[in-house]
Parts: structure tokens; sequence; C-alpha cells
């Protein structure tokens, strides 16, 4: 039997969706390897994204319920079962990028979760600290520059994406609080690198 050409067999594999990849793992040796590459991900997201195929639409239901809406076929929802088990009752999803997921429980726990591969990487808690004394992220405070407390609960607002040129994922966490009558305003931001971790 003939074999095909390894860049053949590549770019047959690039038009597949990713739950069949995954089952193609087991076909052999070298497709297992070629499946798993960065560069072949990186191709079939490519692939994917010029074509219009293999995209879904991610729902969330309640607090920990999501699903899958196959966009080629309206009538295909899959449930899609988290691997943060039980113990994790509240899942919030704070963005979403070439299929993965960020995601926030009741813990203020961060998750970076592949739906598709069933993956996922737990995000390092660094606290986000402000630079007066007595104001931290958690509580209230006084600013001595100022002389104005800190009375209202600080904000958070988060975003996910990608960013091409460092071929990197990341995540911005930023927290911000006000003072009485908006008189004080301060913010402060942490970045999260997938690629350095």
């Amino acid at each position: 039997m003939a074999r095909l050409p390894h860049e053949m067999t590549s770019d047959i594999l690039c038009r597949l969706s990713v739950k069949d990849l995954l089952r193609f793992r087991s076909v052999s040796k070298p497709w297992c390897r070629t499946i798993d590459d960065p560069y072949f991900i990186k191709l079939h997201l490519s692939h994917s994204l010029k074509t219009n195929t293999n995209l879904s639409l991610i729902l969330s239901h309640g607090e920990d319920n999501f699903f899958s809406v196959n966009c080629a076929l309206f009538e295909t929802t899959q449930r899609l079962n988290h691997p943060f088990g039980d113990q994790r009752k509240a899942l919030q999803i704070l963005g979403s990028c070439n299929g993965l997921l960020a995601l926030v429980d009741d813990k203020d726990r961060i998750f970076l979760w592949n739906p598709s591969t069933r993956k996922f990487q737990v995000l390092p808690f660094n606290e986000i600290g402000f630079s007066s004394p007595s104001s931290t992220y958690y509580g209230f405070g006084y600013d001595p520059i100022s002389s104005t407390s800190i009375s209202s609960a600080p904000s958070t607002y988060y975003g996910f994406g990608y960013e091409p040129i460092s071929d990197d994922y990341k995540l911005v966490r930023m927290v911000q609080s006000h003072g009485n009558n908006d008189e004080y305003f301060h913010s402060e931001a942490k970045v999260y690198s997938l690629r350095s971790n």
C-alpha cells in the first residue's frame, strides 16, 4: 500500500473537525505526532478561519452548564462536560478566543479550557495591591495623597485574547476603585501570558 507524503496527509487532516482529529490520533504514531504538533494546530486553526469551518457557538446556561452549537448545523447541540468537578459550582465565562475559554469560579480561580480537547490550565493567582499602603484590592482604605477615603467596593474587569506578534494568549485582569463621589480613582492591572505561564 502506497503512503501519502506528509504534506498531503497534513493538508487532508487540517480540513477535519477537532472531534475527528482527536479520534484519528490513535490511527498511528506518525498521525498522533502530526496532530499534536503546534505547527499543525496553527495550520488547522488558520484553515478553519479562512474557510469558516469548524465553527461553534459556546452557550452558558445556569452556573456550570455549557453547550456547544455547531454553526453549520444549528440543530446540533452538545452538552460540554467541564473537567472542574462538582466542587466548582459557579463558573462564569470571562472570554473566548480561537476555541479557548477563560473561566472564573466562585473562589476567583481562573482557568483556561479547551472544550474540544478537554484540556485545561489553572492560572496562578496574583493579588492586585494598590500602591497606597492602606488601600488594597480587597478592602477599604484611605489615599494619603488626595486625603480621600475609598468607600466603594473595587470593580474587576477581564480581557482575553490572542497576541499574534508574540504568538501568545493573554488574560488581563484590571481592578478599579473609586472614592466618595468619584473624587478618587485608582486602577491596576496584571497580565497573564499562557506561553510563559
